[in-house]
Formats: structure tokens, sequence, C-alpha cells
């Protein structure tokens, strides 16, 4: 009797860790999407405002010079990068 009893706190402490860790999973997945959202609505607002500013700040002299104004920076290396 003593070994079934003690198989049922077995039992029943695995199924609470299971629980518990299915909430901490459905947890971190639902922050996760949160965070996802954010970053997916600050990226369209930060593209949209980019393109708008880039067309405003496109100046002849870069156009002549087939720069396209979309608010992206291209970096020059350093001199003494390892590139």
């Amino acid at each position: 009797m003593f070994s079934y009893e003690l198989q049922q706190t077995r039992r029943d402490d695995l199924q609470r860790q299971a629980e518990e860790w299915r909430l901490a999973r459905d947890a971190k997945a639902a922050r996760s999407a949160e965070r996802r959202a954010r970053r997916t609505q600050a990226r369209a607002a930060v593209r949209t405002d980019a393109e708008g500013a880039g067309a405003t700040l496109a100046t002849p002299a870069a156009a002549a010079a087939g720069h396209r104004g979309t608010g992206r920076f291209h970096r020059a290396l350093h001199p003494h990068s390892a590139a």
C-alpha cells in the first residue's frame, strides 16, 4: 500500500510540474508574440517615415550621383577594420 501512495504522489508531482511548464511556455509565447507585434509595427512606422523623409531630403546632386533617397545609410569601412 505504501508503494502505491508513493507512486501516486510522484505522479501528482510530475503532473503539477508539467502543468507549470505548459503555463510558463504559454506565457513566454504570448510575450514573444506581443514583442513581435510591437517590432513589426515599429519597423513599418520607421520604414514609412524613412521613405517619406528620404524622398524630401534627396538633393539634385545626390540624384545626379545615383544615390537613392530611401533613408538607408551606407557605412564606409574603417581603415583599420578587419575587413
